[in-house]
């Protein structure tokens, strides 16, 4: 009953990574209603395994068609430009590496951490926001001339739409906002300039550097560790504290390989949160929590199913994105990119009615607007940037 149990979450996370906006906490009441079947342990198995496969597979929709998660938004931005240089399986293959590494990380640090992690969760919380402060301020003043002006400009911008939307309509609102602001802007440039893929696609990736490789590993991994740990503090947002520590956004193979990182070690530190603060961190915790307490012994279980599902995981990403690619040569893209969109704009009207059609709407020409003023994209981020700093300030603005 458990190994079939580790197989249907599997699957719950394939399907869920697969399909553009469709988020593992979506499929948790399902999951939930199969308790009488299964029993409380097995459908927290298959809470945690889908959980994980999702981690890897989420990428593949994120980078090769622009549809990203709020985990994995980030790598659209490095990931889409591999991907026109013919290196998409490169960029989907560095983010699996960077998935391995924090799963590696994750549990090998576990004994370590179990020690602390109570006093640094008391230590650090009252101070996220001026570490998102200074990380912000890093990625402004790293800009231009007067195009740190339009940085703060994007930020501001962004930010004042992520509190409205998210203040009114935080239930529905974040797959419109995020699609809108990092999604839609790639697809909506690549129909207008008729965008093609290179005629052949590399299979194969650069060496990569075993210092930068640990580097990359080991500060996305501390960055998801945070992330599972402090309540409003996302994998998103750990990434903009980790850029600023890895440094150079045009080093995209680094940074894919830190998302990677961060965006496994989020979810499994955020189950692991379960027994260490006895807290629920995430979506699947939370629905772990509904069913079971966790103890040492359940932990060890998680550690076990965590360790077969990222394998499963990163086996079935990269042979899924050499299928993916190879259908990419055989279709025009520029149509893929409109037929993505509309499918996106069906999928905000499902979940989010009009209202989330009109965020998705405005939050595009916000997303459009870096494009044309030749500035990082990533500063649209504080869209859950500012919130987050105003949370953790105790700041109520709207």
């Amino acid at each position: 009953m458990l190994f079939l149990a580790l197989v249907v979450g599997i699957l719950f996370g394939i399907i869920a990574g697969l399909l553009p906006g469709l988020h593992p906490n979506n499929t948790i009441p399902m999951i939930l209603g199969m308790e009488f079947i299964f029993g409380s342990l097995a459908t927290s198995i298959i809470l945690v395994s889908s959980g994980v496969v999702n981690s890897f597979i989420n990428f593949i929709p994120s980078i090769l068609l622009g549809a990203p998660e709020e985990s994995t938004v980030l790598g659209v931005l490095p990931g889409h430009k591999l991907l026109l240089e013919g290196r998409g399986f490169e960029a989907i293959k560095l983010s699996v590496i960077g998935c391995l590494g924090g799963v590696l990380f994750s549990i090998l640090t576990l004994p370590f951490f179990a020690l602390f992690i109570p006093s640094f969760y008391e230590l650090i919380r009252p101070h996220v926001h001026w570490l998102l402060v200074v990380a912000i301020g890093y990625m402004i003043l790293s800009e231009y001339g007067k195009n740190k002006v339009y940085a703060i400009s994007i930020f501001l911008l962004s930010g004042f739409l992520g509190l409205v939307v998210l203040n009114n309509y935080p239930d529905s609102a974040l797959f419109p906002l995020l699609t809108g602001l990092f999604g839609l802007p790639s697809l909506i440039i690549s129909i207008n300039e008729k965008t093609k893929l290179p005629e052949k696609f590399s299979f194969e990736e650069n060496k990569i550097d075993k210092n930068g490789l640990f580097s990359s590993i080991g500060i996305g991994s501390v960055g998801g560790v945070v992330a599972g740990l402090l309540p409003g503090l996302g994998a998103t947002q750990s990434t903009i504290l980790t850029q600023s520590v890895v440094g150079k956004e045009g080093d995209e193979r680094s940074f894919l390989i830190s998302i990677g990182a961060i965006t496994v070690a989020d979810i499994i530190y955020s189950i692991f949160a379960l027994w260490l603060i006895h807290n629920p961190r995430s979506g699947i915790a939370v629905g772990v929590s509904k069913l079971l307490e966790v103890g040492l012994n359940e932990t060890l279980i998680f550690v076990s199913i965590i360790v077969i599902s990222s394998g499963v995981g990163a086996y079935a990403t990269l042979k899924m994105t050499k299928i993916s690619l190879k259908f990419l040569k055989k279709i025009d893209y520029s149509k893929l990119c409109l037929y993505t969109t509309l499918f996106l704009l069906i999928l905000t009207f499902i979940f989010s009615s009009f209202i989330g059609v009109l965020i998705l709407i405005v939050s595009t020409a916000v997303g459009m607007i870096p494009n044309f003023i030749n500035i990082r994209r990533t500063h649209s981020m504080g869209c859950l940037i500012l919130p987050t700093i105003l949370f953790f300030a105790g700041i109520n603005v709207i």
